[in-house]
């Protein structure tokens, strides 16, 4: 008995979570397929702009920023595809308990039932009355008459148990197929999406080898290089504002309000000023090209203003984390390709620029030395642009990086 109520009770408590879970995700389940389609809609059209261009025009840097943009669109995709499928099995896993649960509860449902048609077997021979009336006291026949009662309402409670939890199981077994179908169809996605991608990371090798036999495309590279270093200020400065509405929306939450907001608690991450100094690098190997500020180009004659440092490492080095913090932004931005913002403890932020093969989402959780991706190719090599932020103030990361 106690048993049967242990699992009938899991079984309620499994089907209250999920109601509530589904209600509490539905908002974040629409803007996820928002989400999605606005960047299934941006892939079509940057490749029907690509599409539209002659052969010559192809060669070009507009060519490559399409197609390093695609790839960040691409990389999203399968991203968002990977949490999907992990989502799905986390899912099938716990249908698959309550599944256990319940054929359990059948099992002792069953043995119950069956012990009550052994007793009405064993006693076929005797009428309720005969049963009732041949005892020695009108006590005994009190206690009999209970007896029965109580071993008829049981069966009849039995019955409606056994029924309704053979029922349960057949719905349970339904989701767990339509479940398990959900992530093959995630699966086979996901590949379709890599498929393209590993193609499109072909297409975006071979036309660099290309451009870089042409001087006049690494020059127009470094001057949209230049530029892109207000579009990273810009990013900066967005995000400082979406931090503090953040922070003014949590605060003004009444008890019982549900709000989107995400509730990070900066406050218990390592704090970032700590780490001058002995700042872990990004990238394992690599010598530093350009430094912080104004740097002077010799053989272009130009002069550029740079907020952070240009690593050149062999190769797609991985890159990671420097500090504890959450993924606020990824982004794409003409001649850093994607970039890769993370915030940490008291308005520090770090910026990765040139990254492929993102392995990060936009708020999640990182730790010092947590892969975010690779150091892409450009048509100066493998380069990784790296950035430290305190605010609006944009910081010297040599000054922060432990000494090699």
């Amino acid at each position: 008995m106690v048993k049967s109520y242990f699992y009938i009770s899991l079984v309620i408590i499994f089907l209250l979570f999920n109601t509530t879970l589904y209600l509490q995700t539905a908002d974040s389940i629409g803007q996820k397929n928002l989400e999605l389609t606005k960047i299934k809609n941006e892939m079509t059209r940057l490749e029907n702009e690509l599409k539209s261009k002659t052969r010559s025009e192809r060669e070009s840097l507009q060519t490559l920023e399409n197609i390093n943009r695609q790839k960040l669109l691409l990389n999203k995709l399968v991203n968002n595809l990977i949490t999907e499928e992990r989502t799905k099995s986390k899912e099938i896993e716990e249908t698959e308990k309550v599944i256990a649960s319940v054929e359990a509860r059948i099992k002792i449902l069953k043995e119950k039932y069956g012990n009550y048609v052994v007793w009405v077997y064993k006693n076929r021979g005797l009428s309720v009355f005969r049963f009732l009336l041949n005892t020695d006291s009108f006590n005994q026949t009190i206690k009999r008459y209970r007896y029965l009662r109580y071993i008829s309402q049981q069966n009849k409670k039995t019955l409606d148990q056994l029924n309704k939890s053979r029922s349960e199981l057949t719905a349970l077994v339904f989701q767990l197929e339509k479940e398990r179908s959900e992530k093959e169809n995630l699966v086979e996605q996901k590949q379709s999406e890599q498929n393209v991608l590993t193609e499109k990371e072909k297409e975006r090798r071979d036309l660099v080898s290309r451009l870089k036999q042409d001087q006049k495309m690494i020059t127009a590279e470094i001057e949209s290089k230049r530029r892109a270093e207000i579009l990273i200020k810009n990013i900066i400065a967005k995000l400082i504002e979406e931090e503090r509405e953040r922070k003014a929306k949590l605060l003004e939450k009444k008890p019982g309000e549900k709000i989107t907001v995400p509730s990070y608690n900066y406050s218990n991450f390592q704090k970032f000023a700590d780490l001058r100094g002995i700042l872990s690098w990004p990238v394992a190997e690599g010598n530093v090209v350009r430094k912080f500020g104004e740097n002077k180009n010799e053989r272009l004659k130009t002069i550029t203003l740079n907020y952070g440092i240009d690593i050149s490492v062999k190769g797609e080095q991985n890159v990671y984390a420097v500090a504890e913090g959450i993924v606020s932004a990824i982004d794409w931005i003409p001649g850093y390709g994607s970039i890769v913002i993370v915030t940490h403890r008291d308005e520090f932020r770090t910026v990765y620029g040139h990254i492929a093969n993102i392995s990060v989402k936009e708020g999640e959780k990182v730790t010092a030395g947590k892969l975010i991706g690779s150091v892409n190719e450009s048509l100066e090599g493998n380069i990784l642009h790296f950035e430290i932020w305190n605010e609006r103030n944009y910081q010297n990361p040599e000054v922060w990086l432990v000494k090699k």
